[in-house]
């Protein structure tokens, strides 16, 4: 047998200190009733159902509570194979990783928020080969095209802004990268998810040039717009912010006109990120799935367990019928010997 929830398992301790709370309340119960009255009186005084109606539901109230935390823990006993024909795009995310990322207009920073956009995209992959390009001055793929979304993960939860040396922004180096990486991707729709402020240092013409490679290679470029119009300082590795050769601070702003373009010029969409999945999810959903033809990457099987959580839960629930009973069972005794 295995579990679903072995985290759970760890509250059948309370059984045991439900068990010792019970026993002592029940003690504890009999010493006072004894200095009440004596026995005989006792008899006179309680309904003949008290003792074993109660006794009932104090033996009931931890076995009942073990009965729900096996539940919980969601018990298995076997499993089948199912298969499955996986379906998907080629997808390439473009992670910028410039200093620029490191700014704080957006909480807790950009490269941060970039990130996670990022996770909540791969938390929607179904069966889509998904790459991972770095970028600043340079552009570096960080891991190729796989369907092992656990690796890619790994990998995106692993960059930091320092994770490229030479620093400066090319998004045509970038997307050059990318378009390297779909070449040997297969029939299917060829997506690049381009994460960045938008900052750059390439010419309009030599950013364009690319774009113009990127809609040869019938792809498409979906952009996420991290930071704001306002902009913020750029922090130092060692401290300090950012500032230029008048000794002036230099503020990082969100370009959104280049990100537009870049993404209007493949036939692609633009979103500027927000707290939560609605974003990414749009994109996804509507743009790269809903939109581009999918390939079949072969058969995916999925263990499917046999699930017996049903059994303590059923066990529980008849224990709690079973202590109700026994509360009016002890209720109608006392009606009765009043009568």
């Amino acid at each position: 047998m295995t579990w679903a929830n072995t985290g759970a398992l760890g509250f059948l301790a309370l059984v045991p200190v439900m068990a010792a709370l019970v026993t002592w309340a029940w003690r504890r119960r009999t010493r006072d009733l004894a200095r009440f009255a004596s026995p005989a009186m006792l008899g006179q005084l309680l309904s003949p159902g008290t003792n074993p109606g109660r006794r009932v539901q104090a033996m009931l109230a931890p076995l009942v509570t073990g009965l729900l935390v096996l539940a919980l823990a969601g018990p298995r006993l076997g499993f089948e194979w199912e298969q499955t024909k996986m379906e998907g795009v080629s997808l390439v995310a473009v992670l910028d990783v410039s200093r620029s990322m490191d700014a704080e207009d957006v909480n807790p920073s950009r490269l941060v928020v970039a990130k996670r956009e990022l996770r909540d995209l791969s938390e929607l992959l179904r069966g889509d080969a998904v790459g991972l390009v770095l970028f600043a001055q340079g552009a570096w793929t960080r891991i190729p095209l796989t369907t092992d979304y656990a690796t890619w993960r790994w990998a995106l939860d692993d960059t930091q802004t320092g994770t490229i040396r030479a620093q400066g922004t090319s998004l045509s180096g970038a997307l050059d990268a990318a378009l390297r990486l779909l070449d040997h991707a297969d029939g299917s729709g060829k997506a690049i998810v381009l994460v960045s402020d938008g900052e750059g240092h390439d010419e309009d013409a030599k950013l364009d040039a690319t774009l113009a490679r990127v809609v040869d290679a019938r792809a498409h470029v979906y952009v996420i717009g991290v930071g704001t119009a306002q902009g913020a300082p750029i922090p130092l590795e060692g401290g300090g912010f950012k500032k230029d050769d008048k000794g002036d601070l230099v503020s990082s702003k969100l370009d959104e006109a280049r990100l537009a373009h870049i993404a209007e010029a493949t036939g692609g969409a633009y979103v500027r990120s927000v707290p939560g999945d609605g974003d990414v999810r749009g994109l996804y959903d509507t743009e790269i799935r809903g939109k581009l033809t999918a390939s079949e990457r072969g058969v995916r099987r999925d263990k499917l367990w046999h699930e017996q959580y049903a059994w303590p839960l059923g066990a529980a629930l008849l224990g709690m019928v079973v202590s109700g009973a026994a509360g009016v069972r002890r209720g109608k005794g006392a009606v009765a010997r009043r009568g």
